[in-house]
C-alpha cells in the first residue's frame, strides 16, 4: 500500500512540470519547442515524462529499480533515449525526499542515499543504461556497462565521474546541483520572474563553467571546451541583462549551428533540469 500518497502526488506534479519546462525553454543544441531534431520531437519528451512519472516516484522502489523502471517505461513508449540523464539525476533526489526525516535537509538525505547504494542498484542502473542505449559511452577497462557490475552504484559512479558529469554528482553528493545550479536558478528567476528564461540562463551558465561531458565523450575535451568558450561572452551578457529575450535570435543561430554539426550539450540540459527539480524540493 502506498504510504506516501500526498508526497508522491506532489513529486509527480513537480517532475512533470520540470520535464515540460525543459522542452519549453531555449537550450541551444537540445530539442525544444523552438527547434526539434532529426529523429526526436517535443512530444517524445513529454510522453517520456508522462510514462516515467509513476515508476520514478514509486515510494516502495529501491534507487536502482526506480531508475530501471522509469527507463523501461520510457523505452516502451518512445523506443529511444530521451531522458536517461534526467532520470539518473532526479531519481536520487526523489529517493532522498522519501527517505529524509522531517528535520533533515535534502542535501543531508542525498548523502545518506549515496552512501547506502548497493551492487543490486548498480545492476539495475546498468540494465537501464542498456535499455536506453545512450550515445558516446565507449568501452572502459573497469566496471564497463557491458559487463556485470561487482561494486555498489556509488562505486561505479565514482569510477565514471572522471569522464561524466552526471556520475560526478553521485560521487560528490550532488554538490554542483545544490551549490551551483540551485542558487543560480533562484537568482535568475528572482531577477527576471520568468521560469523559461531562468532555465535558459542556467543552461548557459552550466555550459560556460562545466564543459559538457557528452560532447567530450563524442568529440573530445578540446571541442567541449571550445563550446564552453564560445558561449562564455553570451552567457555573461544575457545573465546580466534585464531583458534576456533580446538574445533569442542569437541563441537560435547557435542552436542551428550546433545541430548542423550534430553537437548536443545533453549533459548540460540534464544538470539544468535536475537543478530546477532540486530547487523545488528545497
Amino acid at each position: 500500500m502506498d504510504q506516501y500518497p500526498k508526497l508522491r502526488k506532489e513529486l509527480i506534479k513537480h517532475y512533470l512540470y520540470v520535464c515540460k519546462l525543459d522542452v519549453e525553454s531555449l537550450k541551444p543544441g537540445n530539442i525544444s519547442v523552438y527547434s526539434g531534431g532529426k529523429d526526436l520531437s517535443v512530444d517524445d519528451f513529454l510522453s517520456s515524462a508522462k510514462v516515467s512519472s509513476e515508476p520514478i516516484t514509486d515510494p516502495e522502489s529501491s534507487l536502482g529499480l526506480r531508475i530501471l523502471n522509469a527507463i523501461t517505461a520510457t523505452h516502451a513508449a518512445v523506443h529511444t533515449n530521451t531522458n536517461l540523464g534526467m532520470v539518473l539525476l532526479m531519481a536520487p533526489l526523489i529517493h532522498a525526499k522519501f527517505k529524509k526525516r522531517q528535520e533533515e535537509s535534502i542535501e543531508d538525505a542525498i548523502t545518506k542515499v549515496m552512501s547506502s547504494t548497493t551492487i543490486n542498484d548498480a545492476q539495475n542502473v546498468y540494465q537501464a543504461i542498456s535499455v536506453a542505449k545512450p550515445g558516446g559511452m565507449g568501452e572502459k577497462s573497469n566496471q564497463d556497462i557491458s559487463e556485470e557490475p561487482t561494486v555498489t552504484l556509488l562505486n561505479t559512479m565514482e569510477i565514471a565521474s572522471k569522464w561524466d558529469l552526471i556520475a560526478a554528482q553521485y560521487s560528490n553528493n550532488f554538490d554542483d546541483i545544490f551549490n551551483f545550479g540551485v542558487p543560480r536558478y533562484q537568482a535568475l528567476l528572482k531577477k527576471w520572474g520568468d521560469e523559461k528564461w531562468a532555465t535558459t540562463g542556467l543552461f548557459l551558465s552550466y555550459l560556460r563553467y562545466y564543459p559538457d561531458s557528452l560532447i567530450e565523450r563524442k568529440f573530445g575535451l578540446l571541442k567541449a571546451r571550445e563550446i564552453s568558450d564560445m558561449i562564455s561572452a553570451l552567457e555573461m551578457e544575457l545573465c546580466h541583462s534585464d531583458s534576456p529575450s533580446r538574445y533569442e535570435a542569437q541563441l537560435l543561430e547557435i542552436d542551428r549551428q550546433l545541430k548542423r554539426n550534430l553537437i548536443n550539450p545533453g549533459t548540460t540540459a540534464d544538470l539544468t533540469a535536475a537543478s530546477i527539480f532540486a530547487a523545488g524540493l528545497i
